[in-house]
Parts: structure tokens; C-alpha cells; sequence
């Protein structure tokens, strides 16, 4: 039996997580009956903050934004009236909806909390039949329940609708039951060791959940339900139900610890597919040769192991994904309208099926003193399952299709070395170098680009480019280059200068302007003994891959960024070719100055608020492509077990330091180039993306190990 508890204060102010934690592990036999049972029970609260962005559909905005965004003239920590009214630095001339909050009223004022209950837990049987045939039953169990609060203050700066405050209660209730059933023998002829196992699974899925919402309170001050009219008050739920069921087999045999050699096979029926697509079938093969058993010892090569492999995976679509929804009735006037939603289902969609193989091999030399893992691999996924964004005159914004299939392909390598070993100091080293070249194949004809998610800043959009594209691409609007005599853009030629705007000419057919892929990604691990102490460190290398600076955008448009500063904001220059006649074009902007623009006189000083305008629409602007030295980790560990005389009770001590996060170099000028968009949608969604982020901190922690 164990316990624990975490509790983190968070780095923006009235924020946190706390997580108390208990398990419990037995096991019992009997005979050829052996039991085991687990089970494990947390509590977790968290206090958070809108960060980026105010609620969907609500307005508003979140304390990162409102950080980053506010008048340095301003001082911040006034943010509330003596009548307990946020204090609004324009409130004489913005309305309250296009108004920005303060940060320390949502902080303080706005409450975002959420509790989350969760049980796992787990029933294993084995029954050894014969000493080669052993019967495996598990019953598995994981059920959490999560209740968020959402209040906005009266007064935040949001929709008119929610001005006089909103209450929101969402509980979530997610239950999960897996089931195996297995049967394993193993047998041995001569040289040969053989295997099967046979079994069956099963999963059983329900989600369950309700949203309580409201708005208008009618007596200040008062934070409830009952306090809110009843046409103000609304109540949706809603039930997910998904069941798998599948069966397996996996058979092996080998040969004296030389050969070895393993197929499988899975069949699976989802729930979720359509009834004449719901079983789908994968294989995969395995084999790999020792071929230093076959050899003469060598005291250079002491190991040496080939392996490959071929597999397929399967996996079935999101539960519902068959179907397609209409939203409630509404009524205008006499009429009564009903809509579909944005989403269209498919009652035809396959299973996605991932072929991948890989190769590689496993080396050792000089007595195991130097060691080398290598891998390559291919994958290539076949009637990959998403949701396009697709033209809305279909009546839809996104359908669930067998769009086409993703491929990734790279390798692995892990180099490990003991320069040192003796009694008293040993020096452990490993080195780790990996990339993945990640590409979208065939897709939907006559659609260029694929957006994954709502990854949109400033004028980048996270996409994904059909027929061999980067998966993890970025499209934009960089500056026209010049033209050769064919017509063609000449690589860093001048850029073109729109005459009718007297600025540079944008590319608004949205390009590719990105790869967030690294070129590589590696890793350096070094660990030193010496007597009773222990020193590890590790370093993390990064080449590659562009990442946007979000943050610095939305700085240079809010006027806020150290480049508006260029020429004490006096003077921009643009220079380049006129885009209309290719003749050299080069002015200069000054703020006491007015220019004639086409047939509008322009202030000077309007002149450069508009340069700098048309230097945010630049995508590259922003762009980087960042390399990075970290320094991961380091750990110190002393052991105080030879202090202990008496080990009838107290077995060993140890102390251990270690931090994280302690030093970057690099060449990216943002915040943290680990970045991923606070305000996206996560995953690869917005991967690459630095947009308004909470920065990223180093820690040091501390702990105590005994045995007993």
C-alpha cells in the first residue's frame, strides 16, 4: 500500500493543482492459482485561468493575453474601483465588449476550478495447468468523474449578452471495463523453444456528461443557479457508448538463443464502424538472428543481434462518427428552422489500417564496453479517418472521411560507452540521435491544403500538404519576390511594392511557409560514479524545425514590441521593385510628412502604423528555424546506506537532488522554442506555434529514499 500527494502553486498568480494519490498491490496463491488485485484511488483539484482567450462564443480575453497586451502607461495592479467595479482605463471611450479585461480582475475576480475523482483498478487470475500451459484471466476497471466550475465576474469585458455575469457546471463521468482472457503454452524440443498464446479482449466505453449554464444574475453579489431567470438558465447532456471486441493469437519459436521468429494476428469488431465494416484483421512478423553464436569470439565484437519486423495496426473511428446531427428547432417569427450541425458523419467510413516495417540491429564491443542500437523504420497509414475542412457549400464544415493516408519515416540510433571502469569511479555515457521525416500522401482531390485544427495566428495556419507534403507544415503570407525575365520569383530577390499602397506586396494564395519537424533530435547522458556518489547529466539537442513567434505578433500589432521602435518611430523606409512596372522602388515614411496614395492624402505618421500593419501580414516575419542545447537534467544522489549499522529495519538511505530545465541555448529570440500554442488545440494541432505561452520554468526537487 502506498500514498502521495503533489501540490503545485502555478506560475500565474491564484492558480494551482493538488493530487492526493493511494494504491494498493496483493497478491495471493494457491497451488497452481495465483490472484493478484490492484486498485488506486486519487483526488485531483485544479485552479486554473483563462490564458490566451476569453470563453468560445463569450468574448473576453485570458490573463496571458491581457498580460502581454496591457499599457505599459497603465499601472496593472489598479485593476478594481472602490464600488468593487473593474477599474477600465478606457472606459471613456471603448465600450465594455470591445474593452480588455485586466489581468488581476480575471484572476481574481473570474473562478475556474475543476475536481476530478478517479478509480482504476484490476482482477488477474492465472492458473498454471501443466509447467507449459498456464490460463490468464483480467477484468480491469477505470472511472474518473470531473466537475468544472466556470464563473465570469459582472462587469468582464465580453459579449453584452454575458456583461452582467455567467455561471457554467460541467460534469463529466467516463467509464472504461476491459477484459482478457488468454491461454499461453510454451514447449521445448531439442534446440527449439516454441510459444502460443491464443486470447480474446474486450472494451467497454461510456461517457456520460452535463453542462448546467446561465447568465444575468439578478442580485449582485449572489453566485447561483437560483439567481439566474429561468429563460437565462439552459441544461444540455449528452452519452457516448463504444464497445471493442477482440480476438488474437500469437505464435514463436527459436533456436538455442541464435534465431528467433514470432508472427501475430488480431481481429477486431468496433461498435463504432459501420455493421458491414466493423471487423478488420492486422498481422505483423518479427525475427531477428544472433550471429555472434555463429562466429568465432572476438574480443572487438562481443554481440551482434539483426532484427526486422512487419506489422499492421488497426484502429476503428470515433464513436458516432457513422452519423450526421441536426440542431435543435429555432423559431423565427412564424417560423420554425432546423439546421445541421457543422460537422457531417459517414455511414461508409473503413477502418484505418498502419502498414510500418523496420530494420536494424544491435551491437556490442570490447567486452560490452561500447554498444550500438540501430532502427530505421516506415510507416504509411491506409484510409487514415479525419475531419477535413472542406468547402461549406456542401452544408457542412468538416466530414468524417477516409481522407488518404499519412507517412513517416527516420531512424534510430543509440550509441552507449564505459570510458571509465574501475573500483572506485565508473563513467557511463549514452548518445541519442534520432528523425522523422513525417509526410500526408494521397488525399482528397482538389483540396490543397489540410487543416487538422483551428492552429491560426496571425496569418499562419497549422496544415498539412497533400501528395507528399510536410505533416507538420505551416501555410502563410510572405512578401512577393521579384520576377525573372520567365516570370518565375528569383530566390532573396527585393521584394515586390504594391504602387496603389506604396507597401510590399503579399502573397495571399497562402503558401507553404514552414516545416515544425526538426531535422534531428538527439540526447547526451552522462553518468559518473565515484564511491557513494552518483552524478548524472543530460543534454538535449534539437536542429531544426521553424517555429512562429506568435507572441512577438501579437506584441508588434498592439504596438508593444521593441521593432516599433526602429528610427524612434519617425521614419520606415520600403524598398524594393514596383511591382506593376519592375522599375526600382525605394521611399521613405516620415511622421511629419504626408504622402499621396493613389488619390488619398496620408499623414506620415499613419504611413508608419500602416508599415508596420503590413509587416505583421508577413508570415516570415516571425518565422524561425530554431536549433537548441539543453541542459535536461542533473541529478545528484549520495548513499548513506554504509552509516547504517543496524539493517534489520532500516535496509539503505539515499539523498537525491536533481534539476530540470536549468539552461537553454539557442537562436530562437522568443520565450521557449518547446513551445506549443497555450491557446491551441494541442498535439501536433500547434506544435511549433509560441503564442501568449506561460514561460516555461526550471525546478529543483529534493528527496529522501529509505528502504526498509
Amino acid at each position: 500500500m502506498s500514498g502521495s500527494n503533489f501540490d503545485q502553486t502555478g506560475i500565474v498568480p491564484n492558480t494551482n493543482y493538488d493530487k492526493t494519490t493511494f494504491r494498493f498491490n496483493g497478491e495471493q496463491r494457491y497451488g497452481r492459482l495465483t490472484l493478484n488485485a490492484n486498485v488506486a484511488y486519487s483526488i485531483a483539484n485544479t485552479k486554473r485561468t483563462l490564458t490566451t482567450a476569453g470563453l468560445y462564443s463569450g468574448g473576453g480575453n485570458g490573463s496571458m493575453q491581457s498580460l502581454y497586451g496591457w499599457p505599459i502607461t497603465f499601472d496593472i495592479k489598479n485593476y478594481i474601483n472602490e464600488d468593487g467595479t473593474q477599474n477600465r482605463p478606457f472606459a471613456g471611450t471603448l465600450p465594455l465588449d470591445a474593452d480588455r479585461d485586466n489581468p488581476y480582475w480575471i484572476i481574481n475576480k473570474d473562478k475556474l476550478t475543476s475536481k476530478t475523482n478517479r478509480f482504476t483498478g484490476g482482477v488477474n487470475a492465472s492458473f498454471k495447468i501443466t509447467d507449459w500451459w498456464d490460463i490468464i484471466t483480467r477484468l480491469g476497471y477505470d472511472q474518473y468523474s470531473t466537475n468544472d466550475y466556470t464563473f465570469i465576474a459582472p462587469g468582464s469585458a465580453v459579449i453584452q449578452l454575458y456583461q452582467n455575469g455567467r455561471l457554467s457546471k460541467n460534469m463529466y463521468n467516463y467509464n472504461y471495463i476491459t477484459t482478457t482472457v488468454m491461454t499461453n503454452l510454451h514447449k521445448t524440443f531439442g534446440n527449439f523453444e516454441t510459444h502460443l498464446m491464443l486470447g480474446s479482449t474486450s472494451e467497454n466505453t461510456q461517457i456520460s456528461s452535463q453542462n448546467h449554464w446561465g447568465y444575468n444574475f439578478v442580485t449582485a453579489g449572489t453566485i447561483s443557479f437560483n439567481n439566474i431567470a429561468q429563460t437565462n438558465k439552459f441544461f444540455t447532456d449528452g452519452t457516448t457508448k463504444k464497445r471493442l471486441v477482440g480476438a488474437y493469437g500469437e505464435a514463436g519459436i527459436s533456436y538455442k538463443n541464435i534465431a528467433y521468429l514470432t508472427v501475430t494476428g488480431r481481429n477486431d469488431w468496433s461498435s463504432t464502424l459501420p455493421f458491414e465494416n466493423r471487423s478488420y484483421f492486422y498481422p505483423s512478423i518479427s525475427g531477428s538472428l544472433v550471429f555472434t553464436e555463429l562466429i568465432p569470439k572476438s574480443d572487438v565484437l562481443s554481440f551482434g543481434k539483426i532484427r526486422g519486423s512487419w506489422a499492421q495496426v488497426g484502429k476503428d473511428a470515433n464513436a458516432y462518427a457513422t452519423n450526421t446531427y441536426v440542431n435543435p428547432p429555432y423559431n423565427i417569427g412564424s417560423y420554425v428552422l432546423v439546421g445541421n450541425q457543422w460537422a457531417a458523419g459517414n455511414p461508409k467510413i473503413l477502418p484505418e489500417i498502419q502498414d510500418s516495417w523496420e530494420a536494424g540491429g544491435e551491437f556490442k564491443f570490447f567486452k560490452d564496453r561500447i554498444g550500438l542500437d540501430y532502427t530505421y523504420y516506415h510507416s504509411q497509414t491506409k484510409n487514415q479517418i479525419a475531419q477535413p475542412r472542406l468547402a461549406q457549400s456542401g452544408g457542412f464544415i468538416f466530414s468524417s472521411l477516409n481522407t488518404g493516408s499519412v507517412i513517416n519515416e527516420g531512424m534510430e540510433i543509440i550509441l552507449t560507452g564505459k570510458p571509465i571502469v574501475n573500483r572506485d569511479f565508473t563513467w557511463d555515457i549514452a548518445f541519442n540521435f534520432s528523425y522523422n521525416k513525417g509526410r500526408l500522401g494521397k488525399f482528397l482531390p482538389g483540396v490543397a491544403y489540410f487543416y487538422p485544427t483551428d492552429a491560426q495566428f496571425g496569418t499562419v495556419k497549422a496544415a498539412s500538404i497533400p501528395n507528399g507534403g510536410y505533416f507538420l507544415g505551416m501555410t502563410g503570407q510572405p512578401y512577393l519576390r521579384e520576377l525573372d525575365k520567365d516570370g518565375k520569383a528569383i530566390p532573396n530577390g527585393r521584394y515586390q511594392v504594391d504602387p496603389t499602397t506604396g507597401f510590399y506586396k503579399l502573397n495571399t494564395t497562402n503558401p507553404v511557409v514552414g516545416n515544425r519537424e526538426p531535422d534531428f533530435i538527439g540526447g547526451i547522458n552522462n553518468t559518473l560514479n565515484y564511491k557513494n556518489i552518483s552524478l548524472a547529466i543530460l543534454l538535449d539537442i534539437r536542429k531544426g524545425g521553424d517555429v512562429y513567434n506568435g507572441t512577438e505578433y501579437f506584441l508588434l500589432v498592439n504596438g508593444l514590441s521593441k521593432r516599433t521602435l526602429l528610427n524612434d518611430r519617425q521614419s520606415v523606409t520600403v524598398s524594393g521593385v514596383n511591382s506593376q512596372t519592375g522599375a526600382d522602388f525605394n521611399q521613405t515614411y516620415e511622421a511629419g510628412q504626408t504622402y499621396t496614395i493613389g488619390s488619398t492624402t496620408v499623414a506620415g505618421v499613419d504611413m508608419i502604423q500602416r508599415y508596420w500593419s503590413n509587416y505583421a501580414a508577413n508570415s516570415m516575419s516571425f518565422l524561425t528555424t530554431v536549433n537548441w542545447l539543453k541542459l535536461r537534467s542533473l541529478s545528484l544522489t549520495y548513499d548513506f546506506s554504509n552509516v547504517v549499522k543496524n539493517k534489520k529495519v532500516i535496509k539503505g538511505i539515499s539523498a537525491t537532488a536533481v534539476g530540470t530545465n536549468l539552461f537553454t541555448w539557442t537562436n530562437y529570440k522568443g520565450m521557449d522554442p518547446e513551445v506549443s500554442a497555450a491557446g491551441g488545440t494541442g498535439g501536433s494541432g500547434s506544435t511549433g506555434i509560441d503564442y501568449l505561452g506561460v514561460p516555461a520554468v526550471s525546478s529543483v526537487t529534493f528527496g529522501l529514499n529509505i528502504t526498509f
